[in-house]
């Protein structure tokens, strides 16, 4: 009898693979960095984040559970917003360890219709919300053009 096709299945199969060639590749570079002197900033895991847009602001929201206020290092650098920490390894035996542990980072692309100025961020119940409020945009008056 055959088996039946199944997208799901092919579609995680593709993603394992996925995962495999970035992690490659990332390992790859790295080691290609160390040989030339060049330092990079290794990172442990990448924490799961969603963007969601209002009228007056971005917001990203980021899902840090564990991880100390005092580790977090958020900036932004040529509109590029960075999110940087650590969550710290449990001194007691671990029986079970799913969640990462160790640096993290996350990166996203900033418009340049976000006022950098303004930008805040407040850490609560395990999530960083990180606003970043739009620039205000100034009407322009009307000005009429007078043909020659």
């Amino acid at each position: 009898m055959s088996q039946q096709w199944n997208p799901l299945r092919d579609l995680v199969h593709l993603q394992d693979r996925m995962n495999r060639l970035f992690e490659d590749a990332t390992e790859r570079r790295a080691k290609e960095s160390e040989a030339a002197g060049d330092e990079i900033e290794r990172v442990d895991w990448y924490p799961a984040a969603d963007v969601y847009e209002s009228d007056g602001e971005y917001t990203v929201a980021v899902d840090l559970p564990g991880v100390e206020r005092s580790t977090l290092d958020i900036g932004v650098d040529e509109n590029r917003l960075t999110i940087k920490g650590r969550r710290s390894d449990e001194i007691t035996p671990i029986h079970l360890a799913e969640r990462p542990k160790g640096r993290f980072l996350k990166s996203f692309g900033m418009p340049a219709s976000v006022d950098q100025q303004k930008i805040q961020a407040d850490y609560r119940d395990g999530v960083l919300q990180v606003h970043l409020p739009k620039l205000q945009e100034q009407k322009a008056a009307r000005v009429k053009i007078e043909v020659s």
